[in-house]
């Protein structure tokens, strides 16, 4: 892997209608200094907004990948993710006239020759790679699968496709990603759509800017009015996507990635899963300690039930710690003689946990409250004593404007000890009291 980070050496720009909107955009590539990553600038009506590319900002839309701040959104970002990624450029702004990039010829290859002709120079601040240390895998209910293994030699892809209608969607591509493996093997994979899927996904908004030029049509065993580059280019588009989305994570990976009729869906999913054990090997010791949590929510001891945040992708997900000692004041008069954590304490440790998910997401200059609005669903399924470690995973359900739903649930040592449906609303702290 690369010891520093790099950006390109100078701006380029291309044209062309995006494969799904069928609008025309012209995209152009700026320099940028080191730790920018990746960002967008979208020109809209109101001005041009900025959308950092990162896996709290994109994941995946209907048969494409999108990137979001708010109510502004860019589609089909994969292919381009993928030439920067495989050409190994960290830091760039791309200025986009349109919600979605030039669809080109359905390849990312367009998207290589516009960064080599605009140069790839190195910069003065080391690249920050992360190697994986332990598997992670992810799967879905139609059969895909997507594994990670530990691969410090840098980035090996394996990608199975498998679709029964045609034989032309069917196999497995491995690769080895590097500069030249990508611009050769992978970047000219175009994109691919069986012949009966293709008026289905017209109607449902797809492919307003796809022909048989820019997508290979899969009629059985033929490709309509085109030809294949490689005899499995299904599939090494399908890895191509891939790589696409794992380049969301910002980083030079060091990992085996075998996904099996993985889409954009399982991709995030990976994506997510990968930045969570990111954030383990950042932050040891967690992403937030007693004083960043005593910042975040109202409460005090004895009643403050969080002691350790070690995950946190604000509005998505939470995890938390609380030690449970001898010490905790509710001992003295529950089950006297036999200390028992009471339930509804566990369950208020969860809705504190939860609070600072919602929280850190919504700081927008006022001090908020995250208000209890209603908890179903609650289980007790074995009891919880002093000395044990009650590990709180919180995950968003539902949110809309300043009201969420998240699903929470505590373990000690692997085992569920208790698990509720907690409801919140978010309230302006000056108009509470």
């Amino acid at each position: 892997m690369r010891p520093n980070q790099t950006t390109i050496g100078a701006p380029a720009r291309i044209q062309g209608a995006g494969l799904h909107t069928g609008a025309a955009c012209t995209l152009a590539l700026r320099p940028a200094d080191p730790d920018t990553g990746v960002v967008l600038h979208l020109a809209t009506d109101n001005g041009t907004v900025d959308i950092p590319v990162t896996p709290d900002t994109t994941g995946a839309g209907l048969h494409r990948t999108v990137a979001a701040v708010g109510p502004a959104e860019v589609h089909t970002v994969e292919h381009l993710l993928a030439a920067l990624y495989g050409r190994g450029v960290d830091n760039v702004h791309v200025d986009l006239s349109a919600p979605e990039p030039p669809g080109t010829d359905g390849s990312a290859l367009p998207f290589v020759q516009l960064l080599d002709e605009a140069g790839i120079v190195e910069q003065d601040a080391p690249a920050r790679p992360f190697t994986l240390q332990e598997p992670v895998t992810v799967y879905d209910d139609q059969g895909g699968v997507v594994t990670g293994l530990p691969h410090a030699e840098g980035l090996k892809l394996t990608y199975v496709v498998h679709y029964p209608q045609t034989r032309l969607a069917q196999g497995v591509v491995s690769v080895e990603v590097s500069p030249q493996a990508f611009a050769a093997e992978v970047a000219p994979a175009r994109t691919f759509c069986l012949e009966e899927q293709a008026q289905a996904m017209r109607k449902a908004g797809c492919g307003r800017g796809a022909s048989t030029e820019n997508t290979l049509v899969l009629r059985g065993d033929e490709v309509v009015d085109n030809e294949l580059r490689f005899e499995d280019e299904c599939a090494r588009h399908k890895l191509l996507d891939l790589l696409g989305d794992l380049a969301v994570l910002g980083r030079p990976l060091g990992m085996h990635v075998v996904a099996v009729r993985s889409g954009h869906a399982l991709n995030a999913q990976f994506v997510q899963a990968v930045g969570r054990a990111m954030a383990r090997e950042d932050h040891p010791r967690g992403v937030l300690d007693i004083r960043a949590i005593e910042d975040t929510l109202p409460h005090r001891y004895p009643f403050l039930l969080v002691d350790r945040i070690l995950e946190l992708e604000p509005g998505r997900r939470v995890v938390g710690l609380k030690n449970v000692t001898r010490n905790e004041e509710f001992f003295q008069g529950h089950f006297p003689g036999q200390p028992v954590m009471p339930g509804v304490l566990q369950i208020e440790a969860l809705a504190q946990t939860g609070g600072v998910m919602m929280l850190r997401e919504a700081r927008d200059g006022k001090r908020q409250l995250a208000v209890l609005m209603a908890i179903d669903d609650v289980k007790c399924r074995r009891p919880v004593f002093p000395g044990d470690q009650l590990h709180m995973e919180v995950d968003m359900e539902r949110k809309r404007g300043r009201m969420g739903t998240v699903r929470a649930v505590a373990r000690v040592n692997g085992e569920v000890t208790t698990q509720a449906r907690i409801k919140y609303a978010l309230v302006d702290a000056e108009d509470y009291f």
